[in-house]
């Protein structure tokens, strides 16, 4: 993707490549080592697929996949899949009101908490080698109960299929143990793989392939550009809203480890900015932000589609949902990318060479990043830019024109998201006629003839619809006078998730060098 990359002659990825792969086997055969003789100590045995019955396992690292979930499960019921157990990483990491709304919106499925996730950070930081350990003691404390509860739900549904969003337990032992159950993964990281950037050539990249999807499972690609076999990248549009211009209006920002964003402190002083932080973090950040009088901290809500149809603009880190859902809009974007991050360094440049609301600092650091001169000039054909914070907030109006039109385009393209969801796993989720006669057979073999053919005929019978989740929750904090201000004039609907509250495996960082602030 970059234009500078240069052609390497091909016997010189010979060594990487081989290495590359002798990782990839050593991570398959540790896993196979670890959890193949838990399973089968833990009763899992080989079983005989349930037709029509779907696992549905999601990843709880940030919102973004909760909220993909939701979206993807309302299409699938209304088309009559039936998904009766919901498999949740870690659920104390779901807000008390996303779970309840959850629960509420599919009320047959029943909820459960593998309580088995690496934690990517604490609020606070990022570090690589903290993931390391974190996921070294995941894997030694918590793989015996995670057997247990895989086995039993592999024994009780028999599932034909598990629609996983992005959740590498499950995916993992599925593979490992060669279970009959067929894969499918939808995660807007499958833009990546499908990009041919290079970016997925990585060994990072290529191993969590080989966690979440493997090779017997089929990935979804969620885009953000129309691309052959994906589904629009998942976000919930706000109403447009006239932008308010009294004393100078506000700016919206979020990331998951804000101190990425601490420029907001002293280069944009003159803008008051609405600042979402995880809800478990916002005392610790409402007190550091406490001299910054211009900065309001608020936790990361339902309610920030409001803030967002109302603001000046977004600042944020390079995180597809919420940096997705203000380019449909209009607004303009300016983005923080944390250091060493893969996933965020490849949408930082995917989005400065796409549209031209997205702006960058012209630091050092993102002009070696991106590989350009002192100038910080972008490569011919991107159309985003490098600037200053206080260079890009005076310059929203020369670029509304580009911004509104390419906002009209990519929400014609996000509007297709229903029907493509529907088309694109229908078909996955639905077994061949002549697989589904061998299944029903084997069932009805299995249990005794002609009353086990008729309940395996009936294994995929549509589950009813479950009532419409209730009206968001108000926001867990008071909200600063002027932002209650800024919001009247116009209702702005709240239906749905935000893309704010995004995968924080998206939204690491570290602070800026020349901006990094005592504390960090």
């Amino acid at each position: 993707a970059l234009a500078k990359e240069k052609k390497v002659p091909q016997h010189q990825h010979t060594m990487p490549e081989l290495l590359v792969r002798l990782l990839l086997g050593l991570l398959f055969v540790a896993l196979r080592a670890q959890f193949y003789p838990l399973l089968k100590l833990m009763g899992y045995r080989r079983f005989e697929p349930q037709q029509g019955s779907v696992l549905v396992a999601c990843c709880t690292n940030g919102l973004g996949h909760l909220h993909q979930m939701e979206r993807v499960l309302a299409v699938l019921e209304e088309a009559g899949v039936d998904f009766p157990v919901i498999a949740l990483a870690k659920e104390k990491k779901v807000p008390s009101y996303k779970l309840v709304a959850l629960k509420h919106r599919f009320p047959h499925a029943r909820f459960v908490d593998l309580d088995f996730e690496v934690d990517y950070d604490n609020g606070k930081s990022f570090k690589n080698s903290a993931i390391v350990w974190n996921a070294a003691k995941t894997a030694c404390t918590r793989s015996v109960q995670l057997s247990r509860k895989v086995a039993a739900l592999f024994k009780q549904y028999r599932p034909a299929y598990c629609l996983s969003f992005w959740e590498p337990a499950v995916a993992s032992i599925i593979n490992v143990m060669n279970a009959p159950t067929r894969l499918i993964a939808v995660a807007s990281q499958g833009q990546i793989y499908r990009d041919s950037s290079g970016d997925e050539r990585g060994l990072l990249m290529r191993g969590l392939h080989q966690l979440c999807v493997g090779p017997r499972g089929t990935l979804v690609p969620l885009s953000v550009l129309p691309m052959e076999g994906a589904i629009p990248q998942i976000v919930s549009l706000p109403p447009a809203a006239p932008l308010l211009l009294d004393d100078g209006g506000f700016y919206v920002a979020y990331t998951t480890v804000p101190q990425v964003l601490s420029p907001l402190k002293s280069k944009l002083a003159g803008r008051r900015v609405l600042l979402f932080v995880k809800e478990k973090r916002l005392a610790y950040y409402t007190a550091k932000y406490k001299r910054y009088p211009h900065v309001t901290v608020q936790p990361a809500s339902p309610r920030f589609a409001h803030y967002l149809a109302r603001s000046r603009g977004l600042i944020a880190t390079p995180s597809r949902g919420v940096v997705t859902q203000a380019l449909a809009v209009g607004k303009p974007v300016y983005l923080f990318c944390p250091r060493g991050h893969l996933e965020q360094e490849y949408n930082l440049r995917f989005y400065l060479k796409h549209f031209a609301a997205v702006t960058s600092p012209r630091t050092r650091r993102y002009r070696r990043l991106l590989r350009v001169g002192r100038a910080g000039t972008l490569p011919s054909g991107w159309q985003g830019r490098l600037e200053s914070l206080a260079e890009w907030d005076a310059g929203h109006a020369a670029r509304e024109g580009a911004r509104a039109s390419q906002g009209r385009t990519l929400s014609e393209w996000l509007s297709q998201t229903d029907e493509l969801i529907a088309k694109r796993l229908l078909p996955l989720l639905t077994p061949a006629p002549a697989d589904a006669a061998a299944g029903e057979a084997a069932a009805a073999a299995g249990r005794g003839g002609g009353a086990a053919a008729e309940r395996a005929a009936s294994g995929g019978a549509a589950s009813p619809a479950g009532p419409s989740p209730g009206a968001a929750s108000p926001l867990a904090s008071p909200v600063a006078p002027w932002v209650e201000e800024a919001l009247r004039g116009g209702a702005v609907a709240a239906e749905g998730g935000t893309g704010a509250e995004e995968e924080a495996d998206e939204d690491e960082g570290e602070d800026e060098d020349e901006d990094e602030d005592e504390e960090a």
